[in-house]
């Protein structure tokens, strides 16, 4: 099922003396003085640990409402959360996502813009010919991805503008007023750069106002590079109830000509004026379904052939980590007289996904 990696927001900076390590769970060593080493492996892999100081966060820009938003979208930490590492270097036996499910072609290789890739299945290594290396799971920019500047969407009915308040990522979202037509749809400006025939994923997160359920899906918008429009493909209809976020996704096969993908949200009625609110816009190469903000998100692996169900897939990669963590609960801040504020050490462990 699609979702949203809500991520350290990149204003969070982490002071000198921030810890990063790792952690074994399950690893028994039994002792001995004489004879065979022996131990107990439950796991397999090294999970990354962190202990982060944040800067002095300045009271004229937007650094607390962004930490505290971030608390709030990851549920004081009963959710995961994702942090990018600072410091660039060569990760081995990284976990790719979940484990395979036989259908499933891409995953994600947590690092920012990977490079010098190794890719494993059940520990074996494959050869290149057999995947595609994409640098980033979300191919649009950053104003794109995030409703935060009305500017960047058009609608095909109605009107639409930035809030905030709303959001299921960052601090707002893009708010849609139908006019009233059929199958109102909202969009982004910019693009992401496709190859055709090749398979994408678009994202988006919607939350609805009216009385009963209504059906929202994701969709692209198809251009030429020369910014001819061809069509609008869509995904499956997700039945969204008033009050309630949903991410709703859409895998769909770029025509023979098309080089722009512009990601959509549409409603999918024959006509009706209920508002309702998107964010989270992603244009994803292969079948990845999970929203990144572009300038976080991870390079990602896209099969030829997808893996079998239950295999695990790995790799080594060189590039800033991106780990999918669990919070220590809860978060304080201190403030001093000028107003300025900074957060106490902030701790995570890394959790891997089944």
């Amino acid at each position: 099922m699609a979702d949203v990696a809500h991520t350290v927001p990149a204003v969070i900076t982490a002071l000198d003396g921030s810890t990063f390590g790792f952690e074994r769970p399950g690893l028994q060593i039994t002792p001995f003085d004489a004879g065979p080493h022996r131990s107990r492996d439950w796991l397999g892999y090294n999970l990354r640990t962190y202990e982060l100081d944040p800067s002095l966060w300045q009271s004229s820009t937007t650094a607390l409402e962004e930490w505290s938003t971030f608390w709030h979208h990851i549920d004081g930490g009963g959710g995961v959360g994702y942090i990018v590492e600072p410091v660039s270097e060569t990760h081995r036996d990284l976990v790719c996502g979940g484990l395979g499910d036989g259908s499933k072609t891409t995953f994600p290789i947590p690092v920012v813009s990977p490079s010098s890739v190794t890719v494993f299945v059940d520990g074996v290594p494959q050869e290149s010919s057999a995947y595609t290396i994409h640098s980033a799971a979300n191919l649009l920019d950053d104003a794109a991805a995030i409703g935060a500047d009305a500017d960047e969407y058009t609608t095909t009915d109605g009107t639409d503008s930035a809030v905030t308040g709303v959001s299921f990522d960052g601090l707002s979202c893009i708010k849609v007023v139908p006019d009233g037509g059929a199958k109102p749809l909202i969009r982004t400006t910019d693009y992401g750069t496709v190859t055709a025939t090749e398979s994408y994923t678009a994202v988006a997160a919607c939350i609805a106002t009216a009385s009963s359920a209504q059906d929202y899906r994701a969709t692209i918008t198809w251009y030429t590079g020369a910014s001819v429009y061809i069509s609008v493909l869509a995904g499956s209809d997700v039945s969204v109830t008033a009050g309630d976020w949903a991410v709703v996704s859409g895998t769909l096969t770029a025509p023979a000509t098309a080089e722009h993908a512009h990601p959509g949200c549409q409603r999918n009625d024959t006509v009706g004026t209920d508002t309702y609110y998107a964010d989270c816009f992603a244009v994803c190469p292969g079948d990845y379904d999970r929203w990144h903000l572009p300038s976080q998100s991870p390079g990602l692996v896209e099969f030829a052939s997808a893996p079998a169900a239950g295999a695990r897939i790995t790799a080594t990669a060189t590039g800033c980590r991106v780990s999918r963590c669990r919070f220590e609960p809860g978060s304080s801040w201190r403030v001093t007289g000028a107003g300025h504020s900074a957060s106490r050490s902030v701790r995570a462990v890394e959790v891997i996904e089944v």
